[in-house]
């Protein structure tokens, strides 16, 4: 029998003293199977001699195992959320993250009665509410969508120690939206109030911000429009554009801490502005930005992996390309970079005629993107659903078990509801890489203690994180071990978006790439308030070594990504992280014993 295939089963078997004790389900059969990702066969009678704590660990490990028929880790309101259910759950909730996690889901399911999760609420609950758990930005979405605080939310809501930089944020999207007349005083043009800020402006219709929108975009770059090139000259000043951000004009030394971020936010909330449109030149805009942001030595491709690099997200991909770049597109599709093929697949239209040929390349990948790419693309191209069956039938037997998922996430969505269905995938021997991993697994989860990871970023700015093994074993060993590797020293933070997550651990500096690896999701119900850390994924089973932290609750994410643990000394932490500018060197992370 195959290491980790009925590892569970094996381990119920009586051996020696052990059968005296009864039957076990351990905390290292737990890991293993929830690697193998198999059933496990077990009958009631065997599952009934378990001890309650094994049982328990059996129940946890079929949930994330998620093998057809086994049962589901998350409850109705959070696999599928409705809204009368939560305005069902709003009514009963009683504890901050209860009605914030209410509001929260109510506001996603445009609810115009959001703000009654905070119904009840005085002025002694405000000096109980957790110090960084934030309502600014929820309480404005609620009376966006049409709600208004009672005046006991209201008396609630004014005794809550505000933040600056969140509360004008929020004014910012009321004003901007007819529903208060002015903003708060003037801030300090800091990275995370300008980032703030400038995720709140794009939210507003592209009409009403057009043209202060152009002119901040032409003060960060340092090159003004003139009238001639605006589709209609602004009649403000750069400072007075800044003022109606809320923020003070930034001076030379705050510009140059900001440009990036500010310029590649404006750049994203501009419609329509693609690499492909600055190509073609045929914006105002687009022939702007190709005059002063594409450096003359520079190709277009190479402008947009440098947007992809220092903005930390998709930046829209070329629609268009020179005849020149043909041969490097050719190259990156077939070339050994799993990463440039994902990205080539994208920009693709039409399949390629070397379709098998690709998909082989695609086979040898070591990173997953490649294969999520040519997936999503085989829909695009509107590939027959035999040929998509052939392309997809030899991933079955993939050598990683991520391979294998996603092969038959696509064979199993073609499946006609009264035919058969796609076996689920078979487990392989785990790599040496794999098995160092799950003997640390196993040997921290068995020893209960927590893992601290001290992260030092440049400016001598540190926290600590305080992984729990006993929750998420297998991700936290790999991030032990990545950490030893020194995998993180000198690498950037890619992704920064304010009162929401802190994103990190890229080899490429990006949103992309990992250790060449994927670790499986070890999902629980476990909340993600403010400060929790969790596995940035591509999708189930995809993790690797980026990781992320919430600057805020983010209750949408509990039991679909996984929670490792959190941060230590929130109260020093915290704001040392709001603070964090985008494209922030992490000098070291190491693991604290």
């Amino acid at each position: 029998m195959r290491r980790g295939l009925g590892i569970a089963l094996l381990a119920l078997l009586p051996a020696g003293a052990g059968a005296a004790e009864g039957p076990r389900f351990t905390v290292a059969d737990a890991i293993r199977a929830e690697w193998a990702r198999q059933p496990i066969a077990l009958g009631e009678r065997e599952r009934a001699a378990l001890a309650p704590g094994d049982r328990a660990r059996l129940r946890r490990a079929e949930e994330r195992i998620g093998a057809p028929g086994g049962p589901a880790l998350l409850p109705p309101e959070l696999d599928k959320p409705e809204l009368a259910a939560w305005e069902a759950l709003a009514r009963k909730a009683r504890s901050p993250a209860e009605r914030f996690t209410a509001l929260h889901f109510l506001n996603r399911l445009k609810s115009p009665h959001g703000l009654g999760a905070l119904a009840g609420l005085t002025v002694e609950d405000a000096k109980r509410w957790p110090r960084h758990l934030h309502l600014e930005a929820a309480v404005a979405t609620a009376r966006l969508q049409g709600d208004e605080p009672t005046e006991g939310v209201r008396r609630f809501l004014a005794a809550l120690p505000m933040d600056p930089v969140r509360a004008q944020a929020a004014r910012l999207r009321l004003v901007m939206a007819g529903k208060e007349a002015q903003l708060l005083p003037l801030l300090a043009p800091t990275p995370r109030a300008v980032m703030s800020r400038l995720d709140a402006w794009n939210k507003a219709p592209w009409p009403a911000r057009e043209a202060a929108h152009l002119m901040l975009l032409s003060s960060i770059i340092g090159v003004y429009w003139t009238g001639a090139e605006l589709p209609a000259a602004p009649s403000s000043s750069p400072g007075e554009v800044w003022g109606r951000l809320g923020l003070r004009a930034p001076d030379r030394g705050e510009l140059e801490l900001v440009r990036t971020a500010a310029r590649d936010r404006l750049l994203d909330g501009a419609p329509g502005l693609t690499v492909g449109a600055i190509a073609r030149g045929d914006s105002p805009l687009g022939t702007f930005v190709r005059a002063h942001l594409v450096d003359e030595a520079e190709s277009l491709k190479a402008f947009h992996e440098r947007m992809v690099r220092t903005a930390g997200r998709a930046a829209a991909p070329p629609v268009v390309e020179p005849p020149p770049q043909r041969v490097a597109h050719d190259v990156l599709l077939a070339g050994k970079d799993p990463i440039g093929r994902a990205h080539e697949i994208e920009k693709l239209d039409r399949s390629p005629a070397s379709l098998e040929a690709l998909a082989q390349a695609v086979f040898g990948d070591g990173e997953v993107d490649s294969l999520q790419a040519l997936i999503e693309a085989f829909d695009r191209w509107k590939l027959p659903a035999e040929r998509r069956r052939a392309l997809l039938a030899p991933f079955l037997a993939h050598p990683t078990w991520i391979g294998r998922y996603e092969a038959w996430k696509a064979l199993h969505a073609l499946d006609a509801p009264s035919g058969p269905q796609t076996a689920w995938p078979q487990a392989v021997p785990p790599t040496d890489g794999e098995e160092a991993i799950l003997k640390e697994a196993i040997r921290l989860a068995e020893r209960g203690a927590p893992v601290r990871l001290r992260i030092t970023f440049a400016g001598k700015r540190t926290i600590v994180l305080k992984l729990d093994p006993t929750v998420a074993p297998v991700n936290v060993a790999n991030l032990a071990l990545l950490a030893r590797r020194r995998f993180f020293d000198g690498r950037l933070v890619p992704r920064v978006v304010p009162d929401f997550v802190v994103q990190m651990g890229s080899p490429l500096d990006t949103m992309d790439g990992g250790p060449g690896y994927a670790v499986r999701c070890e999902d629980s119900l476990a909340w993600f308030g403010p400060g929790s850390v969790g596995m940035a994924l591509s999708g189930k089973d995809t993790g690797g070594s980026q990781l992320f932290i919430t600057l805020n609750a983010a209750p949408h994410l509990t039991g679909r990504y996984t929670r490792v643990g959190e941060l230590e000394e929130l109260d020093r932490a915290m704001p040392l992280l709001d603070e964090l500018e985008l494209g922030a060197r992490i000098e070291r992370v190491e693991v604290v014993e």
